[in-house]
């Protein structure tokens, strides 16, 4: 952070604010300015947006955009610009920082207007990847998907997509190709045909700005929770029949538009449904006990033996709940954020102690993800 406001105050030194740029900057090179606006935080670079002309087609270009994520990215345990965003009862949406929740006695929310507002009440947070929040507003005729930036305050919805026929779920999920650079929503839809249970599965691209029908799901999924996106894929916990005796991971990989199955660790139980979840990046499966929740990550993706044991954790509210129970962040020091069912626990499993962050202005909430501040448009992908 003090890396931040140094570069704040040096780039405040050296460009004061001037109606001709060219007459700010002859002292650094081009070059030199990148650099140092490259590290600055997304807040400082839309104050340095209004400077002038120059400036602001300079960081508002999608180019400038792909290399501040590289940057903000290049440290997975770094805080800085990580913030938590919360679903709030009453329509609002919330975010605070994730390092005042683990270093600071407590962390401040502010309000974000979110997208589609005026439509109705957010139902769900599909996902979050590099600063880009995909969230949706459900009905029985048509969802309504937003992909939104609350850093910047961009947002995009994408073209309605009617349901063809009645449905008894709908799963969405949004992820990254990074084959393609492409952002891209999943949206997995069953339906009763002849008394069996047919999945069709539609995938919307930013770049393409259209939906299209892949290959139907060629598995069951039971519940419509989100997809969770690790490494260009999207996993879910499904089942073979309709008894749930059988249950496995399956993923649809967003390059290929093809389904393969991902293997759990030795420990899981194939007639026990898998939580999963993701922590880090990487793929975690949550495995719940009489008064434990063991959180198992898969450190390198469609590996089976790079899966590891992270942590052992106490439920902190009814265990009937532990199937909502979410891991948020996890400190090499050994501290770990969970969602427990609305309720924030910060875990230090080197001395087994835990404790509740305080968020002044968040009394409830519906759901919590963590995301990254950073430059990216939806409107870029165009």
């Amino acid at each position: 952070m003090e890396s931040q406001n140094h570069c704040s105050s040096f780039l405040h030194h050296f460009f004061p604010r001037s109606q001709n740029c060219t007459t700010t900057m002859p002292h650094i090179p081009n070059e030199i300015v990148l650099e140092i606006l490259y590290i600055l935080p997304v807040k400082s670079l839309m104050r340095l947006k209004c400077v002038c002309k120059s400036w602001r087609l300079m960081i508002s270009d999608p180019d400038f955009a792909k290399k501040q994520l590289i940057v903000a990215k290049k440290e997975p345990g770094n805080l800085d610009n990580l913030r938590l965003i919360l679903h709030s009862p009453y329509l609002r949406i919330k975010s605070c920082s994730l390092p005042s929740i683990f270093y600071d006695p407590f962390g401040y929310s502010i309000n974000h207007d979110y997208p589609g507002r005026d439509l109705g009440v957010i139902n769900e947070i599909v996902g979050s990847y590099d600063g880009l929040v995909c969230i949706c507003i459900r009905d029985m005729e048509k969802d309504t998907i937003f992909v939104w930036n609350p850093s910047i305050r961009e947002s995009r919805m994408l073209p309605s997509r009617p349901f063809e026929q009645l449905f008894f779920l709908v799963s969405y999920a949004f992820g990254y190709d990074s084959i393609t650079d492409d952002y891209k929503v999943v949206r997995v839809v069953s339906c009763s045909v002849d008394e069996l249970y047919e999945y069709k599965v539609e995938v919307f691209s930013l770049k393409s700005n259209s939906w299209r029908k892949i290959r139907n799901f060629p598995y069951l999924l039971f519940i419509d929770e989100a997809g969770k996106h690790v490494n260009g894929s999207i996993n879910w916990a499904v089942s073979r029949d309709r008894n749930n005796d059988h249950w496995f991971i399956a993923s649809l990989n967003l390059a290929t538009e093809s389904y393969q199955v991902v293997q759990q660790p030795d420990c899981a139980v194939e007639t026990v449904k898998p939580i999963l979840r993701v922590l880090g990046g990487q793929l975690c499966v949550m495995f719940e006990y009489d008064e434990t929740i063991d959180l198992w990550v898969m450190q390198e993706y469609g590996v089976k033996e790079s899966w590891r044991k992270l942590v052992t954790v106490p439920f902190y509210s009814d265990p009937f709940h532990a199937n909502y129970a979410k891991p948020l962040f996890y400190l090499k020091d050994g501290a770990i954020l969970i969602d427990f069912y609305g309720m924030l626990v910060l875990y230090n499993f080197h001395r087994n102690e835990s404790t509740s962050p305080m968020i002044y202005g968040v009394h409830h909430y519906h759901e919590v993800e963590v995301y990254l501040e950073s430059m990216v448009s939806p409107n870029s992908y165009n």
